[in-house]
């Protein structure tokens, strides 16, 4: 069964200054792939973040929190593998 697929309003913003291919692979493989299998295809991050998945599109990493019970991924972010919060 497939996870339903909640997209946080900073990520839509994110997306949005992508270019319109990389935003559309995003897209897609978050809910073809990753809404089939969040756990296998994801890596549990470690430390303060854990608790929260990341998966790897291209060059830009998905972070993102599943909700088993409910059948549920909530997007979090999207950012070039680059990027660093300041």
């Amino acid at each position: 069964m497939a996870y339903e697929v909640i997209w946080h309003e900073k990520v839509l913003k994110d997306l949005k200054t992508l270019s319109r291919q990389d935003s559309a692979r995003i897209t897609a493989k978050v809910k073809t792939h990753l809404a089939e299998d969040p756990v296998g295809l994801g890596k549990p991050l470690s430390g303060v973040f854990k608790g929260l998945m990341r998966y790897r599109v291209g060059s830009h990493r998905v972070i993102y929190t599943v909700d088993h019970e409910n059948h549920r991924i909530s997007v979090l972010y999207v950012k070039p593998r680059e990027w660093r919060s300041k």
